[in-house]
């Protein structure tokens, strides 16, 4: 549209823009897809042998978040600033890695059944938990089932639903059986953070959330939710004592403040990203080592379904008609993102679809949409429909300075189209619970909508009743084919029914999808150890033991 091309009005979203600072969300993300490649324990001690020449130890490596660390329970881990300090408390049976390859962790090897139902998992015989117990089969048995236990409502329920029993003939075999084949089963179920099966039932999971408790390189030295996460050296790690004495995450919630930080040498690294100025400047300045990849999180707007106004589809297209997201791409973020499509992004590249409905910048067909769907305007400017305003309101994340301006410039946009939305801050942690119960009305945040470890299911995010389903959105042939791409061991095959979940999801828009970032990660250069180029820089997190500090 020619308004993309006005620069006045471009200069002015930017000047309400960066008002505020960029957050960029690093979730963990995929590049490829489909089955991906396993290695052995092997594999792994000659590549760490062949990098880690000469390992120093000593240091704190120092990163920086942008929210509150209000869990460090696995159960907590799907934001990805507790995430981050939580894999490095914790192990699971395997990792999927920065290069998108299945790892060994607290097994050794796995064997699957001829036909997918069963996997036999051969553990680690020299692994210690922080608290000095052994880790045995049994720990692995009480993790699972704890999951699968529909009281304990975990979020990470939805990964197990095709998991039928587990069980440990001795110490150090697993064997875990399932209903039906799962071909996520590896990415989803197998690197699931193992519990102390003791220790967790005995503190209970709200207890342990301040209280953890695994078999990570890293043990809990201290917690102040507002403020740090600092992690000690674990001496008696299976894989070895790690380089640095400590791992340090700082909450700085403004990203002027982490870039005051990484430029003093005071952080080496922040978890959540900086303004789009803020990142050429860094790239420019020769003093890191710099990570690009593109997200498969998705900026949005999350919208609830069951709201009277928002509930109906016309309105949820009118909504993403109203907003020039070419804008917030190219001139407020430099470049440094693309406009979303759906729930999958282009970084998933098998599986993304490109041929969906799009909604380009035209004020004009939403509010012709809103028209013949009834939304007439009142005398206040406010459309309304038997006796319903077309009228919400939107929570966004207390200090979340960076993307708190897209809402603000919807807000105006909306305006434009007789749509008002007033706008709140609440706390993160309330803000995703809330939508998932449906207290809230929308929000704004970055979300995995598929595409985690380089799967593209979506069953928790899409699915009806799903523990991340934050648009409370339902629809029967979504969750049918949700079922389907778990169970569908043609690759061909998953790769058209997710190509179809992308072409309902735009069609039906349940949430605003917005933007995905490019995602720019930093390294101060006195970090050690890092490898020359990856394909999800996030990986790297869960290698933090590796690493070490030029001294």
């Amino acid at each position: 549209m020619s308004s993309i091309h006005d620069r006045a009005r471009l200069s002015a979203i930017r000047n309400l823009m960066t008002m505020h600072e960029d957050r960029r969300t690093v979730l963990k993300a995929a590049a490829a897809a489909g089955l991906i490649p396993v290695l052995t324990s092997s594999v792994v001690a000659q590549r760490t042998a062949a990098q880690d020449a000469q390992p120093v130890q000593g240091g704190t490596f120092v990163t920086l978040g942008q929210d509150a660390i209000e869990s460090l329970s696995p159960e907590d881990s799907g934001e990805t600033v507790q995430w981050v300090p939580i894999v490095n408390l914790f192990d699971g049976l395997y990792l999927v890695n920065e290069q998108y390859e299945l790892e060994p962790a607290l097994a050794d090897s796995y064997e699957p059944s001829a036909d997918g139902l069963t996997y036999t998992f051969r553990l680690k015989n020299d692994v210690k938990f922080h608290n000095g117990a052994n880790f045995t089969a049994q720990d692995v048995v009480y993790t699972y089932n704890w999951i699968m236990d529909q009281a304990n409502a975990s979020t990470r329920a939805a990964n197990f639903e095709l998991v039928d029993t587990i069980e440990a003939p001795d110490d150090q075999t697993v064997v875990v059986t399932l209903k039906e084949a799962d071909v996520t089963f590896m990415v989803n179920v197998a690197t699931t953070l193992i519990y102390p099966k003791d220790d967790h039932a005995e503190k209970g999971e709200e207890a342990f959330k301040g209280a953890p408790v695994g078999t990570g390189a890293f043990t809990l030295g201290e917690w102040s939710p507002q403020q740090r996460v600092i992690l000690k050296a674990f001496e008696n790690h299976f894989r070895g004592r790690p380089n640095f004495d400590a791992f340090q995450v700082d909450v700085v919630p403004e990203a002027a403040g982490r870039m005051a930080a990484l430029e003093t040498g005071q952080a080496d690294n922040s978890i959540w990203g900086l303004n789009a100025e803020d990142n050429e400047a860094l790239k420019e300045s020769g003093d890191f080592n710099v990570y690009e990849t593109l997200q498969v999180a998705t900026n949005h707007f999350p919208l609830n379904n069951k709201h009277p106004f928002l509930s109906d589809k016309s309105v949820r297209q009118a909504l993403l008609f109203a907003l020039d997201r070419e804008a917030f791409a190219e001139e407020i973020f430099l470049g440094q993102a693309q406009v979303a499509t759906s729930n999958l992004s282009p970084a998933l590249e098998k599986f993304y679809n490109p041929d969906v409905a799009t909604y380009g910048f035209d004020p004009e067909k939403a509010k012709q949409l809103l028209d013949d769907a009834g939304w007439t305007e009142g005398s206040d400017g406010i459309r309304e429909k038997d006796g319903v305003k077309a009228q919400f309101t939107m929570m966004v994340f207390q200090g979340d300075t960076q993307r708190r301006p897209e809402a603000e410039t919807a807000q105006q946009w909306w305006s434009d189209i007789g749509v008002q939305c007033d706008l709140e801050e609440g706390i993160t942690s309330d803000i995703l619970a809330g939508l998932v119960d449906g207290q809230y009305d929308a929000g704004l945040f970055n979300w995995v909508y598929g595409g985690s470890n380089g799967d593209p299911d979506a069953r928790d995010t899409l699915g009806t009743g799903g523990a991340n389903n934050f648009s409370n959105y339902s629809k029967e042939e979504v969750d049918e084919l949700l079922q389907a791409g778990i169970r569908e061991l043609d690759e061909a095959e998953r790769v058209e029914i997710y190509k179809r979940i992308q072409e309902i999801v735009a069609e039906d828009v349940p949430f605003l999808f917005l933007l995905n970032f490019q995602n720019i990660v930093f390294y101060s250069n006195r970090t050690q150890g890092l490898p020359e180029e990856v394909l999800n820089a996030d990986g790297l997190y869960q290698k933090m033991y590796r690493f070490w500090l030029e001294q």
